[in-house]
């Protein structure tokens, strides 16, 4: 059936009028996309200032936790008896470990001297360091108050506290340190993953652009969004500035992101993120209490997922309509090329050698009438491809007999390793197509002997010579040159098997004394199925052996002359009389 003109008209006019719905969809899109953009960038902003505030108040705190235990400590070492109920008697190390006792567990305290060596502490582990290379130490002994960035020491997280110890003649005789967990900030910022803002990333990083927080991978921290100076890097290292455990630095290379932590004041950027690929939208704004820099960032997709539900209900009536109009499009079209898909199909199936598929027509109009005659060329192609395939074959055997004619065995001997031969493979479970071909190619096996003269091809009563004997075994490299141009399948198994069907298992044979799986299993098969033939057959040199002898004589060679697994087919079929059938139709 034909498309008339108005029908394609139509389907065009359907097409056109669905442009102008498809453009007021893409404009609302993009204008609910400004709206959502700015209403999203205003929260990110407000959720970033709040969350800065809430550090910069606890950082706050700590710096005057710190000053009030400064000062408890100055008057309890001042008037023991009055503040601490410590004699004064005692050593004044004594006297301040006594103090120590007034602060809670979670405040290590530690006393520095101006060279930076503990003078008291009321954590143990701290007493023999030596902390003069460190940046809380020689910032307070400028004389400000000090908060270092999170150290990593012995596996723990620790932030640092610090402030100048000073007598009455303002000079700096000490240095006061505080250290904290660092996790406290650590879970505070983690926490923020689950904030109003859907899927934010919190990421806290110091002056030098190196995240010391991460609300979503701790494996992130300690390294750098901007690509330091190897002085910087050095200088770092030197004084340990993030703990004895962070030996290097690592960073990684997001310009964007670079450029706005070199900005002093808040910033919106677009970047991409090493934990997401997608599209990220960030907001940067500084704390006010420390050089350290907040950054919340979200992904596109949770950063429009609202203007994406609204653009999934607007087009949704349009997809109904379009899903129909495709819909009836693709019924008609696949009805109406089903035949020709068919027709395709067979092809192909004929192309690949499978002559066997039918077609039916189905239809009756023209891709009926072609798929008739398509039926009528394949079945002349199968009956001249059966044709061929069998003059083929009956010309290989007649080859074969050929070059048996001068055998007394009249080409007998071809016609029993052709059917011993097929037999070992079919108990084998060799695929059936290799199993026909061998059936044609094993007759060919001894084509070389075409070349071998009758004195010593039909020499009775005594054994070969030596010269003799090689002359003999040359025949497996006369039949190679025989069949050496021929392409087909059967010809190229026909040709292993004529050159190496004297091969043996332990490579011991001729003519390249190949050995186990080297040789082609199809010579494999051939070389069993041509030396039991020989045993059981009377030649001009020999008598014939009894079938049980000749059986005996294959096992005791198993491993040696034969493969094993062919061998153990042998014993399978000749215990079921196959192979004296064979012996006894072609005798």
């Amino acid at each position: 059936m034909r498309i008339s003109i108005v029908l394609k008209i139509f389907i065009a006019f359907i097409i056109v009028s669905l442009l102008p719905i498809a453009g007021y969809v893409a404009y609302n899109d993009w204008a609910n996309r400004r709206i959502v953009h700015d209403l999203q960038q205003g929260a990110l902003m407000d959720e970033a200032r709040k969350f800065a505030r809430i550090i910069d108040s606890d950082i706050r705190l700590g710096k005057e936790r710190l000053k009030s235990v400064n000062k408890e400590i100055l008057l309890c070492n001042k008037y023991p008896e009055e503040m601490c109920k410590v004699p004064a008697s005692l050593p004044e190390e004594e006297r301040l470990k006594m103090c120590f006792k007034h602060c809670p567990p979670s405040e290590q305290i530690v006393i520095l001297d101006t060279k930076g060596n503990v003078c008291a502490s009321n954590v143990g582990s701290l007493s023999r360091n030596n902390y003069a290379r460190r940046d809380f130490f020689t910032e307070a002994m400028k004389g400000v108050t000090y908060v270092s960035e999170p150290n990593m020491e012995k596996g723990k997280g620790y932030i640092y506290y610090s402030t100048p110890m000073v007598n009455n003649k303002k000079d700096i005789y000490g240095v006061l340190i505080m250290r904290t967990n660092a996790e406290g900030i650590w879970n505070l910022i983690e926490e923020e993953k689950n904030s109003a803002i859907r899927n934010v990333t919190c990421i806290l990083t110091d002056r030098y652009g190196v995240r010391i927080g991460h609300s979503t991978d701790r494996k992130l921290l300690f390294k750098s969004w901007v690509k330091l100076d190897n002085k910087i890097k050095r200088k770092l290292k030197k004084e340990r500035h993030y703990g004895e455990d962070i030996k290097e630095i690592g960073s990684t290379d997001i310009p964007e992101v670079s450029d706005a932590l070199m900005q002093n004041n808040a910033v919106h950027i677009v970047h991409s993120l090493a934990i997401n690929k997608e599209k990220n939208y960030g907001y940067f704004v500084p704390l006010k209490e420390k050089d350290w820099r907040l950054g919340y960032t979200v992904p596109a997709s949770a950063f429009f997922i609202q203007i994406n539900n609204l653009t999934r209900n607007s087009i949704f009536s349009v997809c109904i309509l379009v899903i129909v109009i495709v819909f009836a499009t693709w019924f008609g079209s696949t009805k109406f090329l089903r035949p020709i898909k068919r027709l395709n199909d067979a092809a192909g199936i004929i192309a690949n050698g499978n002559l066997e598929q039918p077609m039916k027509a189905g239809t009756k109009d023209e891709i009926g009438d072609l798929v008739n005659s398509f039926e009528i060329m394949r079945n002349k192609l199968k009956h001249s491809y059966k044709d061929l395939k069998d003059a083929n074959h009956e010309t290989i055997l007649m080859l074969a007999k050929a070059c048996e004619v001068r055998d007394e065995d009249t080409g007998h001997h071809i016609m029993r390793i052709r059917f011993y031969a097929v037999g070992l493979a079919e108990e084998m479970g060799l695929n059936e197509e290799f199993i026909g071909e061998l059936g044609s190619a094993s007759v060919l096996h001894d084509v070389g002997k075409i070349h071998i003269p009758d004195t010593i091809l039909f020499k009775k009563h005594e054994r070969l010579s030596s010269e003799e004997m090689e002359e003999m075994k040359k025949h497996a490299l006369y039949g190679d040159t025989i069949l050496g141009k021929g392409h087909s399948l059967c010809f190229l198994m026909a040709r292993e098997i004529t050159h190496w069907h004297h091969e043996n298992w332990d490579g011991s044979g001729y003519p390249d004394k190949l050995k186990e799986n080297e040789i082609p299993i199809s010579a494999r098969i051939v070389r069993l199925a041509d030396v039991y033939d020989a045993l059981v057959m009377k030649r001009p040199y020999k008598d014939a052996w009894t079938e049980q002898k000749a059986y005996d004589e294959i096992l005791k060679y198993s491993g040696i002359y034969f493969d094993p697994q062919i061998v153990k087919a042998f014993q399978s079929l000749f215990r079921k009389g196959v192979f004296q059938d064979i012996k006894s139709r072609f005798s």
